[in-house]
């Protein structure tokens, strides 16, 4: 059974390593992505130069963030940056996975940061479709940073 902790700068150590659950790319995830961004670009539903129809690059990206929630509660954050590689396009019927590493945390005018590298690769084959960094503000138990408090 896992234990699961909340999220917090004292509890999250550089090094850690993250994997998130398997998922599938059904026609209705691309169907569905591309109404939520507002890009329906003919290469999500028909040919496209790659062969055949391929998913909006950034499609995984949320995969890549909510692996922290395979260890811990995260009650609020802020997505302060993302970075993206895009290594090879995504198609409908992948099975895809993503691992993530701590590879820093710090603090900057009294907010505290992580910063994971992630790398989504194909599970049948292996091979690499995505690698990128996020870096994402970590918020205090309380909620409230401390000079958000004296105002």
């Amino acid at each position: 059974m896992v234990e699961f902790k909340t999220i917090s700068y004292e509890v999250v150590t550089v090094g850690e390593e993250f994997m998130s659950e398997d998922f599938v790319i059904k026609p209705e995830d691309v169907e569905t992505y591309a109404y939520a961004v507002g890009d329906h670009n003919s290469w999500f539903f028909e040919d496209s130069p790659f062969g055949g129809p391929i998913a909006h690059p950034t499609l995984l990206g949320n995969q890549a963030l909510l692996m922290r929630h395979s260890k811990y509660i995260v009650p609020a954050g802020l997505h302060a940056k993302m970075q993206f590689e895009f290594i090879e396009p995504l198609r409908v019927g992948m099975r895809v996975r993503t691992h993530g590493k701590v590879i820093d945390k710090y603090e900057k005018r009294g907010r505290h940061y992580m910063v994971t590298q992630f790398e989504t690769r194909e599970e049948g084959s292996g091979q690499p479709l995505v690698r990128g960094q996020f870096t994402q503000m970590i918020f205090p138990e309380s909620g409230v940073h401390r000079e958000t408090t004296n105002r």
